[in-house]
């Protein structure tokens, strides 16, 4: 087995040695070396995101490649990651935040759940999250106003902690790239997981999300709000 692992970032230079050294740390543990592969996008960060992500890389054991666009926002670094991926060699495609709040231990769960349950999606449901519980209040209101519109219950849209098969995500993309209306959607990991809960099971395991471990979320309540909107109205 062969996972990818997407990480878009934007200005985390504080955060991406850690990130780096945290997941280093559980694949020496758990052996897990010729099992994953790290995909970093850069969206056109203009502090020493890079040089520091590319000097901790050279002193550890990861497998990886990076990608630098020009900042378009998290949602369409997430697509340009997919895009990337999705035609390679990957029995799974993972995709964690660059800023630590995807704790590395819980992706032992994701893994036992694809290895002995042959499950082909696994999302993580932020049941408690440490950055505070207005957002845990946004996630719950994303959740009942879509199912209001779609009649379709997804526990935690904008999850970025979640495993896919490779194979049938790309029918899910097929869907997504043959739409205009839907390639405008910036929340892409809301309109990911419309797209994949209308083909195939969603399998739900449940995490803490972390405070970040450096910085603020440079992802505002008001700029989430605007873009929630223009997702609910789209689909």
């Amino acid at each position: 087995m062969k996972i990818a692992i997407l990480v878009p970032f934007y200005n985390e230079e504080k955060n991406l040695i850690f990130f780096v050294k945290e997941w280093d740390h559980i694949i020496k543990k758990r052996k897990f070396k010729n099992l994953l592969y790290f995909f970093f996008i850069d969206d056109g960060s203009n502090d020493k995101s890079l040089l520091y992500l590319k000097k901790i890389l050279g002193m550890c054991n990861l497998n990886f490649k990076i990608f630098k666009k020009k900042n378009s926002g998290h949602g369409e670094s997430c697509k340009f990651g997919y895009k990337k991926i999705i035609d390679k060699n990957f029995d799974y495609i993972m995709q964690v935040d660059s800023d630590n709040q995807c704790d590395p231990k819980d992706f032992v769960k994701f893994y036992e759940k694809i290895k002995n349950k042959k499950l082909d999606f696994v999302f993580g449901y932020r049941k408690k999250r440490g950055d505070g519980n207005l957002r845990v209040l946004v996630s719950k209101f994303m959740s009942f106003v879509f199912f209001l519109k779609k009649r379709i219950y997804i526990k935690d849209l904008n999850t970025p902690y979640r495993v896919m098969n490779t194979k049938k995500l790309r029918n899910v993309f097929k869907s997504i790239n043959n739409s205009k209306k839907l390639n405008d959607i910036k929340l892409f990991n809301c309109l990911l997981s419309y797209e994949i809960s209308k083909k195939y099971p969603i399998n739900w395991i449940d995490i803490y999300f972390r405070e970040r471990h450096e910085g603020i979320s440079k992802f505002s309540m008001i700029n989430m709000f605007k873009l929630f909107i223009n997702f609910i109205f789209k689909i």
